[in-house]
């Protein structure tokens, strides 16, 4: 008897794990999840049938039918494939695209939740939009060895905006579409060698010229500035020079006027210097200017 109820209290147990299982569903942080109702989309919030996180409630197969997908950043890359520039130059280029699921259920209605499928889409509709958008562009913008001439990043943004306006109602937001890498036929390999080698050469003379030029610029504006400080120079001297004989001139005047006190500053200045040297001189004392150091002879002048 005590068998028979542990076996009951089991089945029981298992009835009601299934019964939770059958009539729930559960959606994961990463996912986004649909439900349908003999087919048909059951909708939330007006024209809104996501579902988000959470355990939801089901009825059993055929009532309802749940279709869960993965929310998160999806990459997709495809293999090299030739494309051609404006002027028809042959070029070969891989794209990758980053995207991820918008409105599950657009996406349900454009693919069936068939995730192979979607991507099948996707790769047409970016093979699309590169093959316009390279159309459009010079061979120089994708291959040079001028940075100024390289498009690389506007391209790949002319490319992601047509992707994401045409995927936008399969329920899809594309993140990102780039340029993985690029290639030449080797069929015209050597041209382009041979053009990037020429256009790396101008670059180089473009560069020698405008250093020369810059050189030329900086000379001249130092032979500007070196004139201006001698100009500048002369002035002054000249300046001093008229103020100094404009002095002299007043000096002049007065020594016209008394030539003794001239004299007596001449040698005055004359034995200053003398003095100056530490020499000994053996000189007569009524030599000028030695004449100044000698005393008069009072005795004399009493007289």
């Amino acid at each position: 008897m005590k068998k028979n109820h542990i076996t009951l209290t089991i089945g029981a147990f298992l009835v009601i794990i299934f019964g939770f299982m059958l009539f729930t569903f559960q959606v994961r942080e990463t996912e986004v999840a649909i439900k349908t109702q003999f087919g048909k989309a059951v909708l939330y919030d007006e024209d809104k049938a996501d579902i988000g996180p959470g355990f939801r409630f089901r009825l059993p197969w055929p009532v309802h039918e749940v279709y869960i997908f993965d929310k998160r950043i999806q990459n997709s890359e495809w293999t090299f494939e030739e494309t051609g520039t404006i002027e028809g130059k042959p070029i070969l280029i891989k794209v990758f695209v980053t995207w991820k699921i918008s409105n599950a259920l657009n996406f349900y209605n454009s693919f069936s939740g068939d995730m192979a499928k979607a991507n099948e889409v996707l790769e047409g509709k970016v093979r699309s939009a590169q093959n316009a958008v390279i159309g459009t562009y010079p061979f120089n913008n994708l291959f040079t060895t001028d940075e100024r001439d390289l498009k690389l990043d506007e391209i790949e943004t002319k490319m992601k905006e047509r992707v994401g306006t045409d995927s936008k109602d399969n329920g899809i937001e594309v993140i990102m579409v780039g340029i993985k890498r690029l290639g030449i036929p080797e069929s015209v390999t050597s041209a382009v060698f041979e053009r990037m080698k020429a256009e790396r050469q101008a670059r180089i003379q473009e560069i020698e010229a405008e250093g020369e030029r810059q050189a030329k610029t900086i000379k001249a504006t130092a032979d500007l500035e070196a004139n201006k400080i001698l100009a500048q120079a002369r002035a002054e001297a000249i300046q001093i020079s008229g103020e100094a004989e404009a002095k002299a001139a007043k000096y002049y005047e007065v020594f016209k006027e008394n030539p003794e006190l001239a004299n007596f500053l001449f040698n005055r200045k004359a034995l200053e210097g003398l003095l100056k040297e530490n020499s000994t001189l053996i000189l007569d004392p009524n030599t000028p200017p030695f004449n100044l150091l000698t005393q008069p002879n009072t005795d004399k002048s009493a007289e």
